[in-house]
């Protein structure tokens, strides 16, 4: 997969092949994103183009309301391009979203990012807008492209009767219902970010933990416990992670926190990037009156976390 940035004013046009192109911010990737994708490949095999995704960044909002997204991203960007890269695509263009792009009409929209860059056919999903205000619709691409480039529409998916949607997504993970985000993104929800330096509290109650420096845009699911999976150093172990404040011990702090205790696990990952997959909600986090009950119901969170993921005792 080739990765192309695009900054408007001031681009440079790359000599690209024909293709057959997903366009959209793609927050999460999830199912419906995939089914946008999946037809811009459809329609490459089909009329012999290369196949490309377009996206976004930073998320137009935050350029929008000229401040920082506060946890809001399903996806980080490093994350979209390993996903977009997996699904096997051509070309994949991020466009940096800024002031003078937000400005171009539909129109111009349409000739700088999509006919100067050889895109022959362009999907979009069925709520996807563009151009000034949000001006520009998918389904008016023909007027737009002067019959320059085909397009089509894909439709809304849905799971058990409600869209799916990032929106829908992010309230999943407010309420740890990490089973039905599993089903609406087609994979675990995960972080992946860089291990850092704690208060190793972890280490003196046989709990030792990675703790995760996690951007403030990324989306933390709710306030708890989790059994997780994760990925180091190309080895995967399971574990538990705890997103919290760590009330038996401090006050004050102002965004949760993310440590992650791997099961035979013991070495030494500071300033390295782990892979962290959430799949079950165990409890919410409690306070404790001693260290003694904190650890009692940790080893109770083992215990529930081997459960779930069926892991041989011994």
């Amino acid at each position: 997969m080739q990765v192309i940035h695009l900054n408007y004013p001031n681009q440079d046009y790359y000599n690209v092949d024909p293709v057959s192109m997903a366009v959209g911010y793609f927050d999460g990737l999830h199912l419906g994103h995939q089914e946008v994708i999946h037809e811009a490949i459809r329609v490459a095999d089909e009329r012999n183009l290369k196949s490309a995704v377009m996206t976004f960044h930073p998320h137009p909002l935050s350029v929008l309301k000229q401040e920082p997204l506060k946890d809001f991203l399903i996806t980080s960007l490093d994350d979209k391009i390993k996903l977009f890269s997996d699904l096997n695509i051509d070309y994949l263009f991020i466009v940096t979203f800024n002031k003078d792009l937000a400005k171009l009409s539909p129109e111009d929209f349409v000739q700088k990012f999509f006919i100067d860059i050889n895109v022959k056919h362009v999907v979009g999903g069925f709520d996807f807008s563009f151009g000034h205000k949000g001006s520009g619709k998918i389904q008016k691409m023909n007027e737009y492209a002067n019959g320059q480039l085909t397009y089509s529409v894909v439709d809304k998916v849905s799971y058990e009767g409600d869209k799916v949607s990032s929106t829908r997504i992010r309230d999943l993970l407010n309420e740890g219902q990490l089973e039905a985000v599993t089903k609406l993104l087609g994979r675990p929800f995960t972080l992946t970010a860089e291990v850092i330096h704690g208060e190793k509290r972890g280490r003196e109650i046989g709990y030792p933990t990675a703790n995760l420096h996690i951007s403030t845009e990324q989306k933390l699911p709710k306030v708890g416990v989790y059994a997780v999976y994760a990925y180091v150093n190309g080895q995967s172990y399971y574990g538990m992670a705890n997103i919290g404040y760590n009330p038996t011990f401090t006050d004050g702090i102002e965004r949760p926190i993310v440590e992650v205790h791997l099961f035979d696990f013991d070495e030494d990952i500071y300033h390295q990037s782990i892979r962290v997959e959430f799949h079950y909600y165990i409890r919410d986090e409690e306070k404790f009156n001693d260290i003694d009950d904190l650890i009692a119901r940790m080893k109770e969170d083992e215990i529930e976390t081997k459960n779930f993921f069926q892991i041989p005792k011994g």
